[in-house]
C-alpha cells in the first residue's frame, strides 16, 4: 500500500490540491452569493460542483492517458480501479471526518451532550472542507444520522467521475474538451 501511494503521489496530490482549491473558491463564491440571494446561492453551488467535477475529470483523464502509453508498451499492468483509488486516497480526510460524524450521530441524545458537541465539530470541519457541496449539506431539517450519511454520500459522485475518467483516458476517448480533426492532424515542430 505504501509503495502504491508513493508511486502515485503526484496524481493523489493533484486531486487533493484540486479539492483544497475548489473548497476555497467555493466558500468565497457561495458565501458572497448567499449575501445576494438564496437563488443565486444555489445556482453558484451547482456551478462550483460542476467545476470541481471537471477538475477531477481532467486530472484523471490525463493520468489515464499517461498510463495508456505504459500499458500499450507492456511496462504497466492495466488496473481500471486506479482512478477510484486515487480519489479515495486524496479524500481520506473527508471520508474520515464524515465517518466520525456518523459514529457520533448515533450517540446524540440531547443538545447539551458531549457526543452532540463532538458531532457538531466534525460536521463543521466536513461542512467547510466540502465547501462546493454546501447547497446539500446546508439543509438542517434532517436528523443527525441522515445528515451524516449525506456528508458521506458527497464522496460518491467524485469517485464515480474519477473512476470513469481514468478509464476513458486509458482508452484514449475524450468526452470533455474533445480535439477537432484539424487539431489531431496538426504537427508541432
Amino acid at each position: 500500500m505504501k509503495k502504491y501511494i508513493l508511486d502515485n503521489l503526484e496524481s493523489i496530490g493533484k486531486l487533493f490540491i484540486n479539492h483544497i482549491g475548489m473548497t476555497i473558491f467555493s466558500l468565497v463564491v457561495l458565501i458572497t452569493s448567499m449575501l445576494i440571494s438564496e437563488v443565486v446561492f444555489y445556482i453558484m453551488s451547482v456551478v462550483a460542483i460542476l467545476m470541481y467535477f471537471s477538475l477531477i475529470y481532467t486530472a484523471m483523464w490525463e493520468r489515464g492517458a499517461k498510463d495508456k502509453n505504459k500499458i500499450d508498451g507492456g511496462r504497466l499492468k492495466c488496473n481500471i480501479f486506479n482512478g477510484l483509488y486515487f480519489y479515495l486516497l486524496a479524500n481520506v480526510f473527508v471520508i474520515f471526518t464524515a465517518f466520525m460524524m456518523l459514529v457520533f450521530a448515533f450517540f446524540v441524545t440531547e443538545e447539551a451532550s458531549t457526543a452532540n458537541e463532538i458531532h457538531v465539530v466534525f460536521r463543521l470541519i466536513t461542512h467547510f472542507y466540502n465547501g462546493m457541496y454546501m447547497c446539500f449539506t446546508k439543509i438542517q431539517s434532517f436528523g443527525p444520522i441522515l445528515h451524516s450519511v449525506i456528508y458521506l454520500l458527497t464522496v460518491l459522485p467524485g469517485a464515480i467521475i474519477s473512476f470513469v475518467s481514468y478509464i476513458l483516458g486509458v482508452k484514449g476517448f475524450k468526452c470533455l474538451f474533445p480535439e477537432t480533426k484539424k487539431m489531431k492532424n496538426k504537427r508541432f515542430d
